[in-house]
């Protein structure tokens, strides 16, 4: 009886020392296959940790193999069970969650080689390779070892974007705590029954599909037959006619903070706040954006609107309100951006557009690279874009002189935001001030093109939101209320805005408040009719899902609602009035 318990035990440790063997070789080759990111460094460390206990049990299992010199090797190889094909689910599920949350950026084949990409990844590492080891040792301890590789691989995008949710503020502890639960629940429900383990990773991945659809889809709009509702109202008054049809250039530069903002920061701007005053700029203190991420912000811009929408792309591909007004009276509309990133598998209704590039061609590429990288990133888009020609296409529009009415929008790379990984770098001020001086430059060289080649245009100057650089460098959707001030708040949905008017400003121009506000003072100037402000303009308050990204913090009509700083006003300099607030003078700078 000793003899037997012997033996068993003596299988075991050679069960573990060759999973062992076979995790430190997966995740030593994927280490140096992956694209480099988060996941390639969690595997880095990992092969470390790994190959240390394959050395221990190694040295444990060669005393027991001397103990027991009669233990033979099982010496057969074991092939996958046909059902067990059904656990490939497990490490899916993820994947097919990002599709949903994604399927913007996915047309049918784009969404098949996601899949199927990941599907190939799993199968390999979950059956084909533990089939290899099994030679040696115990099948069922490979292959979950391997769906549970593949699973914290494949979930790696998730547990990147939740940093204020990691185990003991470590990213590596919770990877790590990914891949030891997701094996012993597995391991434990397939020794106890097979067919509720099969049931369970099924139902599992289902209801994660469930979930991502619902928060995909719930409170979609109509969003085509609601433009088309709105424009039909508003072009039915004459007094809405466009009778001064200037071009208009709305230049966003990504994540400029409001002059207020950037002084806080520690940055003196004040030689591009002198250039622009010199040029006849007027600048709009204390502005902010109803929203904190360019898609959200951008597409608000153009359907002027303040509702929540699941339909970001279908407005910045150009089927927007406010688009759709300058179209209706003879206006072309381009667009130039930087990347791909703001269309969508929605039609592309600009009258000139910049990239050419089919987004749903791309996303599904795109969103594996992803997965893998083990990060969504803003500019996983700019990776295959070269900027300078970005540059050089901006400034042949600029330059140009269009044969019609135009109204132009482009969107930059700089100064651009914070890593957004949830930690500060310990550079990440002093990269951002360098990237601000970028978008000086760049800014300048807009204006100076625009000023000589079309001194009648209206252009606008804005920066879409803030650019993250206080508390975590990211949401502070965790943070405790009392721990989110003024900055902290100004950080993310403060904003940039300048208007060079080029003639008459508009008599509500120091009602601007907001960066949504952008196309009703427009409207309102060139149509001579001032009542557009007030009929069009988009309610004063933060309009982010998800409780805002700053712990519920939020904004009534300049006012902060909320927070340390509940009841002060947003902006201390600022070049409009705050309603209800008679203690607050307009402030003029």
């Amino acid at each position: 009886m000793i003899s037997i318990k012997s033996k068993n035990l003596t299988q075991l440790i050679l069960d573990l020392t060759i999973t062992a063997l076979f995790v430190f070789s997966s995740m030593f080759l994927l280490n140096y296959v992956l694209i480099a990111g988060p996941t390639a460094v969690f595997l880095s460390r990992s092969y470390k940790l790994v190959g240390l206990v394959f050395l221990i049990l190694s040295i444990i299992l060669i005393f027991y193999l001397i103990k027991n010199k009669d233990f033979t090797l099982k010496g057969k190889f074991v092939f996958p069970n046909i059902k067990d094909f059904i656990l490939i689910s497990f490490p899916l599920s993820p994947v097919i969650g990002f599709s949903i949350i994604n399927l913007e950026y996915l047309d049918f084949f784009g969404l098949l080689y996601v899949i199927g990409i990941s599907f190939f990844f799993s199968f390999i590492l979950s059956f084909i390779l533990p089939s290899i080891f099994s030679y040696f040792a115990s099948y069922q301890m490979l292959m979950i070892s391997g769906l549970a590789l593949s699973f914290t691989i494949l979930s790696m995008p998730s547990i990147t974007s939740s940093p204020n949710s990691h185990f003991f503020n470590s990213q590596f502890i919770t990877q790590g705590i990914y891949l030891f639960f997701s094996f012993l629940v597995i391991y434990l429900f397939y020794s106890f029954n097979r067919t509720v383990a099969y049931t369970i990773t099924v139902v599992f991945m289902l209801t994660g599909a469930v979930g991502n659809i619902y928060e995909k889809f719930y409170g979609q709009e109509f969003a085509e037959e609601q433009t088309v509702d709105r424009l039909k109202t508003f072009t039915k008054n004459k007094k809405n006619k466009i009778i001064d049809k200037r071009n208009i250039y709305i230049l966003a530069y990504e994540s400029y903070p409001n002059f207020e903002t950037i002084e806080y920061y520690g940055f003196n701007n004040d030689k591009q706040k002198k250039f622009l005053e010199n040029n006849n700029f007027k600048i709009y203190n204390g502005i902010y954006s109803n929203a904190a991420s360019s898609l959200a912000s951008i597409s608000r811009v153009f359907d002027i609107t303040g509702k929540i929408s699941n339909n970001v792309r279908y407005y910045t591909s150009g089927n927007a309100f406010g688009l759709n007004v300058f179209k209706e009276n003879g206006y072309k509309t381009v667009s130039i951006f930087k990347s791909p990133y703001y269309f969508g598998a929605y039609p592309i209704t600009w009258d000139e557009y910049y990239p050419k590039t089919n987004v749903s061609k791309l996303g599904g590429k795109i969103i594996t690279k992803a997965i893998y990288e083990g990060q969504f990133r803003f500019d996983i888009f700019d990776d295959n874009y070269n900027y300078d020609k970005y540059l050089k296409l901006k400034n042949q529009y600029l330059s140009s002189s269009p044969k019609k009415p135009t109204i132009l929008y482009t969107h930059n790379g700089y100064p651009g935001h914070s890593n957004n990984s949830g930690k500060c770098l310990p550079n990440e001020k002093e990269k951002y001030f360098d990237n601000v001086e970028k978008a000086n430059i760049e800014m300048k060289n807009d204006i100076n093109v625009l000023k000589s080649n079309d001194p009648k245009a209206i252009i606008v100057l804005l920066g879409d939101h803030g650019p993250y650089l206080t508390k975590n460098c990211t949401d502070l959707r965790e943070f405790n209320k009392d721990l989110i001030d003024r900055y902290d708040v100004q950080d993310r949905y403060g904003a940039f805005l300048a208007i060079h008017w080029s003639g008459q400003e508009p008599l509500k121009s120091n009602n601007v408040e907001i960066i949504q506000d952008i196309l009703p003072i427009i409207l309102s100037n060139i149509t001579n009719n001032q009542h557009i402000f007030d009929t069009l303009k988009v309610e004063r308050k933060f309009f982010d899902r998800f409780t805002t990204r700053i712990s519920g913090v939020n904004i009534s009509n300049g006012i902060i609602v909320g927070g340390k700083d509940n009841g002060k006003p947003l902006f201390e300099k600022r070049s409009y009035r705050l309603k209800n607030e008679w203690n607050y003078l307009l402030i003029f700078f």
